[in-house]
């Protein structure tokens, strides 16, 4: 009896090898999709966070610097250097200074310090983001960038 329960399961066993292999196959597009999709994912939102932080040190800085300015090269510069803390983390950029966000298309940065009295300064940026899914030569014609924006007003400090 046991020799005739071994032959069945050994039966059994050979007609379903190819069952895990085509089960395999009918999974793997969807748990590429899945692990993509979240990469992705956690990707804009390193940026977008990224974006986030650095107008509100912009903003910072400008809210505290403004009320110091006397003449309007000395806005023209703390302007500056606002825009230069959003886009690179710093006050004053070397030659060398890579930007706090990756690729070729640069942060567009908007102060706007009219409102000294009781209105805030405020300070907007935009960033276009590109995803890296698909870097295949089918989707070069397709513009699939997003733009991100930011903006913080603050009051004068």
């Amino acid at each position: 009896m046991n020799t005739c329960f071994s032959r069945r399961s050994f039966a059994r066993s050979r007609r379903q090898q190819g069952i895990a292999a085509v089960e395999f196959t009918i999974a793997l597009p969807l748990l590429l999709l899945l692990m993509f999709t979240s990469v992705e994912v956690g990707r804009f939102l390193y940026q977008y966070n990224t974006l986030t932080k650095a107008v509100e040190g912009g903003a910072r800085y400008l809210a505290s610097q403004v009320r110091a300015v006397d003449t309007p090269a000395q806005l023209v510069t703390v302007k500056t250097n606002a825009e230069n803390l959003v886009r690179y983390g710093a006050l004053t950029v070397a030659a060398d200074s890579k930007p706090l966000l990756p690729g070729p298309n640069v942060v567009t940065v908007v102060t706007d310090t009219a409102a000294v009295g009781a209105n805030p300064i405020t300070v907007s940026a935009t960033y276009l983001y590109d995803p890296i899914i698909f870097p295949l030569s089918i989707w070069q014609g397709i513009d699939l960038e997003v733009p991100i924006t930011a903006a913080v007003g603050m009051p004068v400090l």
